[in-house]
């Protein structure tokens, strides 16, 4: 994870006057190369959120970040970021390893290089 990112959901989570804010990184079937991800806020942790780390929530300078176990293998590897561009800003998906090129244009489309 990069500090951008965690400086975000940092501030959103001040922002929000609510310390168990998290990012929830999802995979799912979709887009125009195959898969795609999903990145949303939320507090809840699901039963099938696994470890991004030691425990089943990652958890650096009040910062959550929760990965169900099949996200977590397609995206083993990559950098989770927070990038402000000419459309808006977004977290996003980083250098994934385990995709096959560049995929989409828009960055959110992808295809496994499996």
């Amino acid at each position: 994870m990069l500090a951008r990112m965690q400086a975000k959901l940092a501030s959103v989570a001040a922002a929000e006057n609510n310390p168990h804010l998290a990012l929830r990184v999802a995979v799912e079937p979709g887009g125009c190369h195959g898969y795609q991800y999903k990145l949303e806020l939320t507090e809840e942790q699901d039963d099938d959120d696994l470890c991004v780390c030691a425990d089943s929530v990652f958890t650096e300078d009040g910062v959550r970040l929760f990965v169900d176990s099949v996200s977590l293998a397609l995206i083993r590897g990559s950098t989770i970021d927070y990038v402000t561009e000419l459309i808006g800003s977004q977290f996003a998906i980083r250098d994934n390893p385990q995709a096959k090129g560049n995929g989409c244009g828009c960055g959110v489309s992808w295809e496994p290089a499996i």
